[in-house]
């Protein structure tokens, strides 16, 4: 099985489109998503759908649970609160009821899949360090697990003792675990403003890093026209 794992999409359709496309052409037969479909970008109603429409499984988002009433905004940012707000004005119900029924965590035999954390995962705790990925992989019943939510692509790997990379190709080993951060597909903070999403391959055993340039002038236009802050614009032609 060929998985295409995207996270925090932010309501970007041009990057989600851009994934999609090139990962339809890779050979992916499903798709895993691990939440904040909405936030940030003009299109979270639009991005919804396709998400909604797509074969596989996701998990709820902290900018999700932001729309659907579940997360304060006290927990937000400024000009995420006020996406926030004027996401909950533009879905339709259809859309939010969407989201409501998205899980925290899901658990498969290949994989388990949660937007920040697997200790608390409504508390939206980031993982850095190999301390903070040491306490998530002790509760992992897979030996891959897929979050998203700091926005950096980044993996850690567990045998005995815990190590980190970067690299664009992983392959995995028995009797290993891995905790692999997708990225961002819509709002990428890694000073690379490419969209970023995994390519997760079964049978050949590896996970690749994917990276595509899309069309970030309409993007930008888009979040400035429906009035949203100018640097959620901005920050996506820095990737920052």
């Amino acid at each position: 099985m060929r998985y295409g794992v995207i996270s925090d999409i932010h309501g970007n359709l041009e990057a989600l489109e851009t994934m999609l496309k090139f990962m339809r052409k890779e050979g992916v037969e499903e798709y895993l998503f691990l939440g904040d479909i909405v936030g940030y970008g003009a299109d979270p109603g639009e991005c919804i759908e396709i998400v909604s429409n797509l074969p596989g499984k996701g998990v709820a988002g902290n900018h999700d649970w932001g729309v659907l009433g579940l997360t304060p905004l006290e927990y937000f940012n400024n000009s995420a609160v006020k996406a926030v707000e004027w996401t909950r004005e533009v879905i339709t119900d259809t859309q939010l009821e969407f989201l409501e029924k998205l899980p925290l965590v899901v658990e498969r035999e290949d994989f388990t899949l949660v937007h920040a954390t697997l200790e608390r995962p409504e508390e939206w705790r980031y993982i850095y360090s190999t301390y903070e990925a040491h306490q998530n992989m002790e509760m992992m019943k897979s030996s891959v697990c897929f979050c998203g939510h700091t926005h950096m692509p980044i993996y850690f790997v567990e045998n005995r003792h815990i190590t980190f990379g970067k690299e664009k190709l992983i392959e995995l080993k028995e009797n290993h675990k891995y905790l692999v951060n997708v990225g961002s597909v819509g709002q990428p903070r890694d000073n690379d403003p490419r969209a970023c999403g995994v390519i997760y391959d079964t049978e050949k055993k590896i996970i690749e890093y994917i990276r595509q340039e899309y069309d970030i002038s309409r993007a930008q236009e888009k979040i400035w026209k429906a009035g949203l802050p100018e640097f959620l614009g901005t920050r996506l032609q820095y990737g920052e």
